[in-house]
């Protein structure tokens, strides 16, 4: 459901939140036209569109779709952050909080996300259209294993 607010100087804020279910690690979702819907659905002609993610294992990223990227951020995750490492936060006899047996091993997401992830995009909107460049998608990707998560599309403007 979209909500949409009016201040009194013309803005307009629409805001829409998704649930998804990933399919594991760096499984990219790609979520153009989920920013597409909800910029048309919100009217605003000139202004921005934020695509959030609230998880600090997955990223928000603006880039060509397909196996290469997948493939390159593959590559990136294994060079910064080994899974054959050692790593205090999956040492549950060392680590004291936030923790569930259920969920595997995951400091690699962390530590991925910390250093090459994104937690958001922001887009320009020009005459009611995002300003992306040829062959540009909105992906969701996923940094750890299959879970339930959720992206939030804000979108700010002048109709």
């Amino acid at each position: 459901m979209i909500s949409v607010e009016r201040g009194d100087n013309g803005t307009v804020i629409s805001f829409q939140e998704f649930e998804t279910k990933t399919g594991g690690r760096l499984d990219a979702l790609d979520i153009t036209e989920e920013v597409v819907e909800v910029t048309r659905a919100s009217g605003i002609r000139q202004g921005n569109a934020l695509i959030f993610s609230p998880h600090t294992t997955c990223s928000v990223l603006i880039a060509t779709g397909g196996n290469q990227t997948v493939e390159l951020l593959e590559r990136m995750m294994r060079a910064l952050a080994p899974d054959e490492d050692y790593y205090q936060h999956d040492d549950f006899s060392v680590r004291t909080e936030n923790m569930t047996e259920e969920e595997p091993p995951n400091a690699p997401s962390h530590l991925f996300h910390v250093f090459a992830g994104k937690a958001s995009e922001c887009i320009p909107i020009v005459e009611g259209s995002l300003s992306l460049g040829d062959g540009q998608r909105v992906l969701f990707i996923e940094l750890d294993s299959s879970r339930a998560r959720r992206y939030c599309i804000q979108v700010v403007g002048e109709q």
